[in-house]
C-alpha cells in the first residue's frame, strides 16, 4: 500500500475518485458480456481518475506547430495552449504528496476511446514536486468545438515504484513442452470453453483461476482491487 496525500488548492475544479469498472462501450455488448472478461474489468478499475466538475470546452484548427495560436479553449479557465502542438493544459489544483520511491505516473483514461482528444502521459516525481499535478490533452478533431462533459475521467493517474522497477530484466528463454503436455493442455482448455460459449455461458474459468477440469491453476495477485479517496478537507 502506497502513502499518498493531494492538497487540493482553494477553488480548483477537479476531483480524485477510484476508477469505476463502468464504459459505455461495455455496457452496449450483448447481455453486457464485456464485463465478463476479467482482464479487462481488472484494468478498468486499476488507479484513480481525474476529472473536471466543469466542462472542458475547445476547438482546433488543425494546424500542428509550437505557436499557441491554434487551441481556441473556452473553459474552464486558467487552461493553457502555449506549449502549442494542438495541446490543451489543464490546472488541476491538486497537489500530490509520495514517498521518496513513490512516483504518479499520468496516462489516459484505461479503456476510454475517443476521436476528439487524448490525454498525455507524464510521470511526476511527487516526493519533492510541489505544483499542481500536470495534465495535458491532444486535441484529434479539427475544426469543430469538443465538449467533455464535466464528471467525464480525462486522465487516470497511477502510483509506481521506479525504485523497484529499475534494472528489471525480462529474460527470454526458450519455450519448452518436451511432451506436448503443454500445448495438449491448452487444447483441452480451449475446446471445453468453445463448449461452454456455444450454449451461451460463461466459464470465467481465468477469473476463478482454474482450469476446465475446476482444478486450481494458481491465484491472482489481488481479485478485487479496492482503492479510496478520503476527503479530510475544510469546508
Amino acid at each position: 500500500m502506497f502513502n499518498i496525500s493531494v492538497e487540493k488548492i482553494p477553488g480548483g475544479i477537479f476531483e480524485i475518485k477510484p476508477m469505476s469498472i463502468k464504459r459505455d462501450w461495455m455496457d452496449l455488448t450483448s447481455e453486457n458480456h464485456a464485463y465478463r472478461c476479467f482482464p479487462v474489468t481488472q484494468a478498468n478499475v486499476i488507479g484513480w481518475s481525474l476529472s473536471c466538475t466543469e466542462d472542458i470546452i475547445f476547438t482546433w484548427d488543425g494546424i500542428n506547430d509550437q505557436t499557441d495560436q491554434h487551441v481556441k479553449i473556452k473553459s474552464p479557465d486558467n487552461s493553457y495552449s502555449g506549449r502549442g502542438q494542438s495541446s490543451i493544459s489543464l490546472n488541476t489544483s491538486l497537489v500530490f504528496r509520495t514517498d521518496a520511491d513513490v512516483s504518479i505516473l499520468t496516462i489516459n483514461p484505461v479503456n476510454y476511446f475517443n476521436e476528439d482528444f487524448e490525454t498525455m502521459s507524464n510521470l511526476i516525481s511527487t516526493s519533492f514536486y510541489d505544483n499542481p499535478l500536470p495534465l495535458a490533452l491532444k486535441a484529434k478533431k479539427a475544426n469543430e468545438e469538443t465538449v467533455i462533459k464535466a464528471g467525464t475521467p480525462v486522465a487516470t493517474i497511477i502510483p509506481i515504484s521506479l525504485s523497484n522497477l529499475n534494472n528489471t530484466s525480462i529474460d527470454i528463454v526458450n519455450y519448452r513442452d518436451d511432451h506436448n503436455e503443454r500445448q495438449k493442455a491448452n487444447i483441452a482448455y480451449g475446446e471445453a470453453a468453445q463448449i461452454v460459449n456455444a450454449s451461451g455461458q460463461w466459464t470465467d474459468w481465468y477469473r476463478d483461476a482454474v482450469n476446465e477440469k475446476n482444478e486450481s491453476v494458481g491465484s491472482h495477485e489481488v481479485k478485487t482491487l479496492k482503492l479510496h479517496v478520503k476527503d479530510n478537507t475544510v469546508r
